[in-house]
């Protein structure tokens, strides 16, 4: 199906950005053993204040934020961002195999 191997490609895409941004914070300077909710609203505080509207208020999920993302930001941002590429990994590795693997079953009834 070409719905699941579309969103294989685009979690790959998406681990691999988050490898490239956490190579470039890197290689740029920033103080990556710093919490990641530090170094975010260190580099751009009115996109973490987004953020955290947008999930809050208007998808109106406040217990994602709160639950999920909270902990997540107070990890280490070297951390954060290997966490991140390897679920974007192994989500579109597993959606490209299981959109390959249905591909070949109906192929074989045509």
């Amino acid at each position: 199906m070409i719905v699941i191997r579309i969103l294989g490609r685009l979690f790959v895409f998406l681990g691999l950005a988050a490898l490239g941004l956490g190579v470039w914070l890197w290689l740029s300077g920033e103080d990556i053993t710093q919490p990641a909710g530090r170094l975010w609203t260190g580099l751009d505080f009115t996109s973490y204040n987004h953020a955290q509207v947008i999930i809050q208020r208007h998808l109106n999920l406040p217990n994602l934020w709160d639950s999920a993302l909270l902990p997540l930001l107070t990890r280490p941002a070297w951390e954060v961002t290997l966490w991140v590429f390897l679920a974007g990994m192994v989500l579109g590795g597993l959606l490209l195999l299981l959109g390959k693997a249905t591909k070949k079953r109906t192929s074989g009834f045509s």
